[in-house]
């Protein structure tokens, strides 16, 4: 490791909050342009860019671009959520402006010909989703209340549209989420979504026919029990048409309003396409598609359905209509709405725009024809980020397999830097849901986004997909449900075994970190084992029993998952690190925000206390405040990453052979796969020395959880 790994590791997570990470690409109906929503160090704006002639067939005559990347201070207002109009001219955007008494969101329309915008109306509430009519009449948006709880998704935050209230009130049907119908030539607008019900995700296409995912919870935890529904936006009533085994999202509908789509999951949706009539009431799963996260309906082609979603550690395409179902798949992330793979498609389905992020490719928005002879080949429309930043040129991305002690096969990224004659220090770093998963892309932002910093700084980073992870079908996702930190654990131990027996990662100098679920696998190796030196805790829940009674999830995740419930305390309390025993000690570091509804705080201090308690290996616990479930302060993200990695210097320090375990509990011995190729700071419960690093304007959410 280089002597200034602390150094190196600022570095790199200063390079990854220069970034501007473009979240969504639509293509206009004509294929001339893409606007492209982004999230840059200060603020989201949106990018206008002309498609190049080659891929339209045509000229490019679209007019210089009026906005450009999010850091111009002529675009000071936050815009998202980019729709085009039939006409290929009007841009409906959303628009935030923060203002002495609060957040006004506007509708906004922008005339991408003269660069003038207009408001249509003030939204009545935060807007999640925006539609637009296929006449290009009418809107409609998804919009959550002043104070409705987010999950992690969203940071794990309350939506905040003025001061918080004092006192702050909670009661049955508060925060709902719902559904308003804009008139775009009149600036009416009227609550439209089913009386008494939260919509959570929706499709339309006009009319008064659109479908949703509804329950009547307003928390989170409702939404893990919604159901699939027909609404009647006149006479805002809802008619359950699909009850599923697991949880929905990426609702499609036919123009013709007789067939919808969605996909089937669990917990964070990617998963199998249903498709459902509307008038009988059928539904069918689609055969040989998983992990789906986009639909949409091919009007050339009716009953026919595009999709996205993710396959492996990569992405792909395909359409079902075709003889061959996968059109592009390949090993980079399609990002959409989410941060999950999604599409944008020409008004004659000739031409496509995502978000394209593979590792050495900084994320872009590109466009693809969808046809011919040069189909999938995607093309940059957009010039964001700088290539060739030095910090994270080094980086390197493999993929590799192992085997689990059942057999199963798992997946993962190796991430490493610099040149090693020898076995590295290893840092396995597993994601949060557990359904989600690490992609490959160019600086992976889980766990505080540490993976590409601490391979910079010459460590081995392990990031792990193991069961319950998505990217392997439906069945891999559900292995974990009932086995919770049961075998998935095994399975990142199993990768462990796999880097040290291959002789590229040192037994000794091994550290295991982790965010929110990834968090609380981290706490359990940490309790349970003794194969890692170190342990770093993130937003984690640690306490199944209070976490069921005190997230804005809790009830419908652990339901979820089978973790346990009301009838069955004691396995809320077994599966709980904080209850956990089997291992020596791991000195342990976590991490917390303060204002975290999905793991609140109070889980941290938990573990805090529960380590302190059995005293058996130095525990520390960091508190950061206004944070959510994500961090999302530059400053805060710069601070952690040097305190973590302090601790990892600390303990992953050499030390004589006699000192080392003999035993390693819990772990197995699996067949090796080969590889393929300042502001405020935090409450300090114990103290650290060193103050942390300066600070940085806040960068954009990582990948959410």
């Amino acid at each position: 490791m280089p002597s200034d790994a602390a150094t190196v590791v600022r570095r790199v997570r200063e390079a990854m909050l220069r970034l501007i990470h473009p979240v969504e690409a639509r293509i206009s109906p004509d294929g001339r342009a893409v606007a492209v929503a982004a999230v840059g160090p200060e603020r989201a704006g949106l990018v206008l860019a002309p498609v190049p002639a080659a891929k339209t067939g045509g000229d490019a005559d679209l007019p210089v671009p009026v906005l450009r990347a999010p850091t111009d201070p002529a675009t000071s207002t936050a815009r998202h959520s980019p729709r085009w109009l039939p006409n290929s001219r009007t841009l409906l955007h959303i628009a935030e402006n923060e203002g002495p008494s609060g957040t006004e969101v506007r509708l906004a329309a922008l005339d991408t010909h003269t660069g003038t915008v207009r408001t249509v109306v003030r939204a009545p509430g935060a807007v999640e989703e925006l539609l637009v009519s296929d006449d290009g009449r009418q809107a409609l948006l998804l919009c959550a209340a002043d104070g409705a709880e987010q999950d992690g998704m969203h940071l794990g935050l309350p939506v905040r549209l003025g001061s918080v209230p004092a006192p702050e009130h909670f009661a049955p049907g508060t925060g709902r989420r719902s559904l308003h119908l804009v008139g775009l030539a009149d600036g009416s607008v009227r609550e439209a979504g089913p009386a008494g019900l939260t919509v959570w995700n929706a499709a339309w296409r006009g009319g008064t026919t659109a479908v949703a995912t509804v329950c009547e919870d307003t928390l989170p935890a409702g939404y893990y029990g919604a159901r699939f529904a027909a609404l009647d936006l006149d006479a805002r009533t809802a008619r359950t048409v699909y009850t599923p085994q697991g949880q929905l999202g990426a609702p499609a509908l036919a123009a013709d309003g007789r067939s919808a789509a969605v996909c089937e999951g669990i917990s964070i949706v990617a998963g199998r396409p249903v498709v459902i009539s509307l008038t009988t009431g059928a539904a069918d799963v689609l055969p040989g598609i998983e992990d789906a996260t986009w639909l949409r309906f091919d009007d050339e082609d009716p009953g026919a359905l595009w999709f996205a979603g993710w396959d492996g550690t990569g992405s792909r395409v395909g359409h079902t209509g075709h003889e061959a179902d996968d059109h592009w798949s390949g090993p980079a992330t399609l990002g959409g709405a989410g941060y999950q793979p999604g599409l944008s498609l020409s008004g004659d389905g000739l031409l496509a725009a995502t978000v394209l992020d593979a590792p050495g490719r900084p994320p872009e928005a590109v466009v693809a024809r969808t046809t011919g002879p040069n189909a999938w080949n995607w093309a940059p429309v957009t010039a964001l980020n700088d290539p060739a930043d030095p910090a994270l040129a080094g980086v390197r991305t493999e993929h590799t397999f192992w085997s689990a002690p059942d057999g199963r096969t798992v997946q993962g990224l190796v991430l490493s830097g610099g040149e090693s004659t020898g076995p590295r220090p290893l840092a396995v770093l597993v994601h949060g849901g557990p359904a989600w998963l690490w992609s490959a892309g160019y600086a992976p932002g889980d766990v505080l986004g540490l993976a590409p910093a601490l391979a910079a700084a010459g460590y081995l980073v392990l990031l792990p997909n193991p069961r319950g992870s998505s990217g392997r079908g439906l069945e891999h996702a559900r292995a974990v449900v009932g086995d919770v930190g049961g075998a998935d654990l095994d399975d990142v131990l199993a990768g462990v075994r796999h880097l040290t027996d291959a002789g590229v990662a040192d037994p000794d100098r091994t550290a295991i970190l982790g965010h929110s679920y990834g968090g609380f696998l981290a706490a359990q190796a940490a309790a349970r084992t003794d194969v890692f030196r170190a342990a770093v805790v993130v937003s984690a829940p640690t306490d199944w029993l209070s976490f069921t009674h005190t997230s804005n999830i809790g009830g419908g995740y652990d339901r979820t998952y089978a973790i346990g419930g009301p009838d069955a305390p004691q396995e809320l309390i077994r599966r709980s690190p904080v209850f956990a025993r089997g291992g020596s000690g791991t000195p342990t570091l976590i991490v917390h925000g303060s204002a975290d509804r999905v793991t609140p705080v109070g889980q941290a201090h938990e573990l805090y206390r529960s380590l302190l308690r059995a005293g058996r290996a130095p525990a520390e616990l960091y508190v950061y405040p206004d944070e959510g479930h994500e961090f999302t302060d530059g400053g805060h993200l710069l601070d952690a990453a040097a305190r973590v990695e302090q601790w990892l210097a600390t303990h992953l320090a050499p030390r004589p052979a006699a000192a080392r375990p003999t035993a390693v509990p819990g772990d197995a011995s699996p067949e090796p796969i080969p590889g393929t190729a300042p502001p405020a700071g935090p409450e300090d419960v114990t103290p650290l020395t060193p103050s942390g690093p300066a600070t940085h304007p806040a960068g954009p959410a990582g990948d959410q959880r």
